[in-house]
């Protein structure tokens, strides 16, 4: 792969964006070649960087006690260890306790405990706080050198992401390291306001209701509309844009 400047600006100028974004794409581009000799393969070399960041509302993320937890919910990926040449990299922002990750392992199918752990790290921001996991590697430098020295399979290397976001893209340029996981530029799609978009543009049918909303007021003004076209209605659904469960 080629070598791409660490990327330290997160305000970056109109030019800067389109020039991020078309670095992201050839990453992508390579990484879709990559694909079904990677995966095809399950004695091919690969590493997996592991972030299950959770890029959402802090306001939303604020009022969950310990939400760093659902972090542990990408654990299943330990599974890949089953493949022989694979290395895992997890990525946290505390410390997950030896008995949790001891648990996985041993759901390791015909494979020596101590061959898995050769193959795994685990990094720790040591940060419970609010801020995206992926914020808080990008803001530690040695942190990130770490993270860069651990990888093993460098032209086979790639990030497993809980959400994608400009964060995730950052890193992944920083890494030099495609994503498996969909391009941020298209996250209008996976919103409320663009699946029912994008529903509606292709004919397909959805619910009455409108998208879109921006405030309270929109919401009383969307749910008295609603009313008005179905007289009957009793009840009604109000959800957030984005959010987690």
């Amino acid at each position: 792969m080629t070598q791409i400047a660490p990327i330290t600006d997160a305000n970056p100028t109109v030019e800067e964006m389109e020039a991020r974004v078309a670095r992201f794409a050839a990453l992508q581009a390579g990484f879709a070649g990559q694909y079904p000799a990677l995966f095809g393969d399950p004695l091919a070399p690969r590493t997996v960087i592991v972030v299950p960041s959770l890029d959402f509302d802090p306001d939303i993320i604020a009022r969950i006690a310990g939400a760093h937890h659902y972090e542990e919910r990408m654990l299943c990926l330990l599974l890949l260890l089953r493949l022989p040449r694979t290395q895992l990299i997890f990525l946290t922002s505390t410390t997950i306790p030896a008995t949790i990750i001891d648990y996985y392992l041993h759901l390791l199918p015909g494979v020596p405990g101590h061959h898995a752990r050769a193959r795994l790290q685990f990094l720790s921001a040591d940060d419970a706080s609010g801020t995206p996991l992926t914020a808080k590697f990008l803001a530690r430098p040695r942190l990130m050198a770490r993270l860069k020295a651990a990888i093993r399979h460098p032209h086979a290397v790639h990030l497993s992401c809980f959400t994608v976001s400009e964060l995730e893209r950052r890193l992944a340029l920083a890494l030099d390291a495609p994503i498996y996981g969909c391009d941020p530029s298209l996250l209008e799609w996976g919103s409320k306001s663009g699946s029912r978009r994008i529903f509606r543009e292709a004919g397909v049918p959805l619910p009455d209701g409108e998208e879109g909303l921006k405030g309270s007021a929109d919401m009383v003004r969307a749910l008295a509309e609603l009313k008005a076209r179905n007289p009957t209605l009793r009840k009604a659904v109000v959800k957030l844009e984005e959010g987690f469960s």
